[in-house]
């Protein structure tokens, strides 16, 4: 099954608040979401006055929610109900899959052994591929991925990628503007995310 995306029920993928200051949890779990827990946090969110979105991957056996409120105030109510893991931030959660198998090795050393980028705090090994985990304010995206292009050259392969955390539109306004090297997109600017 391909990697789903979906805003909670009856809240909007993005708030009132996107112009004010917010805060983001990041919410991430092995396995697939339960539907009742999900709706049980994302009724906590909504008493917040904030929003969710949520992504699940069967393939890679996982799932995240980007949590989005008005201040610090819910938080703690959201982290205690959750009971697994939160980030108190946005973070880039990706799946890499190297097209020859004999360079995983080599990209688990290079993202997650002890020379790794410094916003990297979690690398592990599914089947065919890994998952990486990252702050994206300390660490860009293209600079984890030209760190796993240059193992994959070592072995003239590829890699193909599957994002696993939803991301706020900030940030992929700022990835999109990196990438394409063209510093006035935002997220007002991204069609797709002004009909959202």
């Amino acid at each position: 099954m391909r990697l789903q995306s979906f805003p909670s029920q009856d809240c909007p993928a993005q708030t009132a608040n996107d112009d004010a200051s917010v805060i983001y949890l990041t919410l991430s779990t092995d396995g697939q979401i339960d539907q009742d827990r999900r709706t049980a946090i994302d009724r906590l969110v909504r008493e917040q006055r904030g929003s969710s979105v949520w992504r699940s991957s069967e393939r890679i056996g996982r799932s995240y929610a980007l949590v989005e409120l008005p201040d610090e105030s819910g938080a703690p109510r959201i982290r205690a109900a959750w009971g697994a893991v939160v980030h108190d931030h946005p973070i880039i959660a990706l799946a890499l899959f190297p097209t020859v198998p004999e360079a995983l090795p080599h990209l688990l050393e290079a993202l997650g052994g002890s020379g790794r980028p410094a916003g990297i705090f979690a690398c592990s090994s599914i089947s065919g591929g890994l998952v990486v985990e990252w702050d994206p304010a300390v660490t860009r995206a293209d600079v984890v991925l030209a760190v796993a292009d240059v193992e994959l050259r070592r072995f003239a392969g590829g890699r193909t990628a599957e994002l696993l955390s939803p991301l706020p539109p900030s940030l992929v306004a700022s990835i999109a503007a990196e990438g394409l090297q063209a510093p006035q997109v935002a997220p007002e600017r991204i069609l797709e995310m002004r009909i959202e």
